[in-house]
């Protein structure tokens, strides 16, 4: 899917949603970064809440995907499963750097 696609699903305009995803992916590997520490850190209350923010604000713009690994990284962190956390950030990760090529 392009950016148009996403953007008339969401019936936004084409440039807006591109600012939009722009902030997402900002905004993303910020989360990626927290979560990564927060693993390190074996801090569950940081990884779901950022494990969360990708979750909401992927959803929000429709890149499902996103939304799914999110969700998983959600989920394990309520479990302490930190390997499936560490998984779904590289899907995460290589999931973003390919909408980053959309733009």
């Amino acid at each position: 899917m392009d950016l148009k696609e996403y953007a008339d699903n969401l019936g936004l305009d084409e440039e807006d949603f591109k600012e939009l995803t722009i902030l997402f992916i900002d905004t993303t590997i910020n989360d990626i970064e927290k979560l990564k520490k927060a693993i390190k850190n074996q801090d569950v209350k940081s990884c779901r809440e950022a494990s969360h923010s990708i979750k909401g604000a992927s959803g929000n713009l429709g890149f499902m995907d996103i939304w799914e690994a999110a969700s998983k990284c959600e989920k394990a962190s309520e479990e302490n499963q930190f390997e499936v956390i560490e998984e779904n950030i590289i899907i995460i990760e290589t999931l973003t750097k390919k909408l980053n090529e959309l733009i």
